[in-house]
């Protein structure tokens, strides 16, 4: 026998004997149990047995080769021999009785000629001296007297030779890795942990103040102002924000969705000024760490964007209006609001002609894209779009009628009087390029499409907002029943906020002073959910009409639920919601207020434009970006993003300018420059935390 190694320098060993050879390549080298619990091979042999053992071995020629993995682990005091094989090891067989029987249990596996063999002793690698040897000499040098068995004496000086040790190791190694040039470096890296702390945490000036005031530790105000201003200046290189003029209007229209009045009067203050990034900019810097986390690959330069708008409205006087860009290839990321990139912000009215102004330099950008693409670090990316949002703003970037108008639909020709015909097909029919042509070319279409560059099949409606209105319908219809049928009294009203108290809802009832109207409480969308899922409808209505009415809400939240499943098909999708809609409009049966009456459900003009796009259409859009799934194109991380920015930014404390116009820059500016500062941290990995420091003193004296 012979063995032929630099062992350990080399971790391969060649082991030869007469009409074998084997190569070992040693991943673990392992240890040897102790007495009691060592175990070792059959006689006449008898190798020692090892722990926590690894080793590649080769055996074999030409097309014979063959390369495993085995393990050793001792579990219970007893060694399991495991033999991992396949090209990337991906199959193991295991043995807890010996090596030999792991080596056959892998031929019974891995050969088919019958009675091929392999030593278990030879696989394993049991045989081999050097590890022997190696492994008692580790074991010998660990072998240490217990501290109480040692003396005062030796424990000092042992103590001491540690300490002077570690001494020595830290004087050397320092310089490598410290300097006091690197002082400021280090502070300046903490600096900015702070700096994004406040940011994400949304912690004003006079907080953090107050903060300094207990801490002594924490930098100074003035120093964590002028850090931020630091980074403004240096993103402001990379990613310039425009300020543009807009003609803005107040829309004295619709509810508001924060009350603040405050925060209100500071959004119309600064109506007429709007914020602009360029798309080209922001996507410079977010490439090159798309590549790195192999989210976007340079060998298919192909970039899908989406697009999205919304409008937050703040008090009954304004909105405030966003439209962003998010990178569909991170998926996973999708939900968080930070994933989307804001374009344009202003204050003022969500309609077309504030839009197409400020949004002349973005879609003259998305036009340049498409055609052109984009030249980053010498590799020409092209560009894919999607646009993605509430059914208003999309109508509105679309040049087209309101939900409520006769021609409803943005993607097909159905006008009010069609939408009861289950007998008529309805898909995508509409063409960009003929509305680029001819504005009017459809019904319901008066203006230029402002996103004339993506193809209307790739304009998709929100999930989210499907579901949130379509609940509101749902509810409408339950509530006018009752109204219908003189059941809507004090007592059905306590019936359903008690109800709603049981599933954890805060509802209410009141009554218009001027109009006797009655009004409710408007839902979030997790609530919506609850309702859909779990009121009892038999609290207010009889058991045979709670029961038809409970199937139409248990199927319409079925089909919620697969219309953000990607694994569901989109034929067997659309079949469901055609027979969703024929149980909406189940019509009722015999004559009204005689024995053997069956009331129906609803009527045609029930439908709204939400369930004719969830019947008609969604099917197609889940065929069509089947690759995404509808749930990357949910609105919610958009309307998040919004709804933060107006109520952290416009509040009374980062007002819109303050008292001195020239020194403070606007709320508008300040969300870009906060944007900015949040892709900085992410690309350069500012940490939120770091490991307290610890001191060691260290005293030498000679013994």
């Amino acid at each position: 026998m012979e063995e032929i190694h630099n062992y350990p320098f080399d971790p391969v060993i060649k082991f030869k004997q007469q009409g074998r050879s084997f190569s070992y390549k040693i991943i673990k080298e392992g240890t040897y149990p102790n007495k009691e619990s060592l175990v070792y091979t059959l006689p006449p042999n008898k190798y020692r047995i090892p722990n926590n053992y690894i080793v590649e071995t080769t055996w074999g020629r030409s097309t014979n080769q063959c390369t495993v993995q085995c393990h050793i682990n001792y579990n219970d005091g007893k060694p399991i021999f495991q033999v991992w094989f396949g090209k990337c090891f991906e199959y193991r067989v295991s043995s807890v009785k010996t090596a030999t029987d792991a080596s056959n249990l892998f031929h019974k596996h891995y050969t088919s000629q019958k009675g091929t063999k392999t030593s278990g002793i030879y696989l394993f690698g049991l045989q081999l001296k050097i590890l022997d040897k190696t492994r008692d000499r580790k074991r010998c040098a660990h072998v240490l007297k217990q501290v109480n068995q040692c003396s005062n004496t030796t424990l000092t000086r042992c103590a001491t030779s540690i300490g002077k040790q570690l001494l020595t190791e830290f004087n050397e190694k320092v310089p490598k890795f410290y300097n006091v040039e690197e002082i400021p470096v280090l502070e300046n890296i903490q600096i900015e942990s702070v700096v994004r702390a406040l940011d994400e945490g949304n912690i004003s000036r006079n907080p953090y103040r107050r903060l300094c005031a207990i801490e002594s530790h924490l930098p100074r105000e003035g120093v964590v102002s002028k850090e931020r201003q630091r980074i403004n200046k240096e993103m402001a290189q990379l990613i310039p924000i425009s300020i543009v003029d807009i003609n803005a209007q107040v829309d004295l229209s619709e509810d508001e969705d924060i009350e603040d009045e405050n925060i209100a009067q500071e959004i119309i203050d600064a109506v007429g000024k709007g914020g602009h990034r360029n798309i080209k900019d922001i996507l410079r810097y977010l490439v090159p760490d798309l590549i790195q986390k192999r989210i976007l690959n340079p060998h298919h330069p192909v970039i899908n964007l989406r697009i999205s708008g919304d409008g937050h409205n703040v008090g009954r006087k304004i909105k405030h209006v966003m439209i962003t860009m998010a990178i569909l290839d991170d998926k996973d990321t999708l939900h968080k609001p930070n994933s989307y990139h804001t374009i344009i912000l202003y204050p003022g009215c969500e309609n077309y002609d504030s839009l197409s102004n400020i949004m002349v330099p973005f879609c003259h950008d998305l036009r340049n894209l498409k055609e052109q693409g984009l030249i980053i670090n010498n590799i020409r990316w092209n560009f894919q779009f999607c646009f993605s949002s509430d059914w208003k703003f999309l109508a509105t970037c679309l040049g087209f009628n309101g939900a409520h108008s006769k021609n409803f639909c943005p993607w097909c020709t159905i006008s009010k009087s069609q939408q009861g015909d289950l007998s008529k097909e309805w898909s995508i029919s509409k063409n960009i390029n003929k509305l680029v042509e001819k504005n009017n070319y459809y019904e319901g279409h008066t203006r230029k499409p402002l996103f004339d560059m993506i193809p209307l099949d790739h304009w998709i409606p929100d999930e989210l907002h499907i579901m949130l209105r379509i609940t509101d319908r749902l509810w409408s219809l339950l509530i006018a029943e009752l109204m219908e049928q003189n059941l809507f009294n004090d007592t059905a009203r306590k019936i359903i906020i008690d109800e709603m108290k049981r599933i954890k809802i805060n509802f209410q009832f009141w009554q218009d002073h001027g109009s006797k109207t009655w009004n409710y409480t408007s839902l979030m969308g997790n609530d919506k959910v609850k309702v859909l899922q779990f009121f009892d409808l038999t609290k207010i209505l009889s058991m045979r009409r709670a029961t038809i009415v409970r199937d139409l809400w248990n199927k319409f939240y079925e089909l919620y639920i697969k219309m953000k499943d990607p694994t569901v098909k989109a034929e067997d999708f659309k079949n469901d919601a055609i027979n969703w809609l024929t149980l909406f409009l189940t019509p009722s049966e015999g004559i009204p207020n005689t024995q053997g009456f069956k009331k129906g459900l609803y009527q045609p003009d029930n439908i709204t434009p939400y369930i004719h796009v969830l019947v008609f259409h969604i099917s197609e859009f889940m065929a069509i970006h089947q690759k995404w799934g509808l749930k990357a194109f949910s609105c919610s991380g958009v309307e998040k993003k919004n709804h933060e920015q107006v109520s952290y930014f416009f509040c009374k404390t980062m007002k819109d300018g303050g008292g001195k116009k020239n020194s403070q820059s606007s709320a508008i500016v300040e969300i870009l420059q906060n944007e900015n500062r949040t892709l900085f941290y992410n690309h350069n990995n500012i940490p939120l935390n770091y490991q307290n420091p610890k001191t060691i003193h260290i005293k030498t004296q000679n013994i």
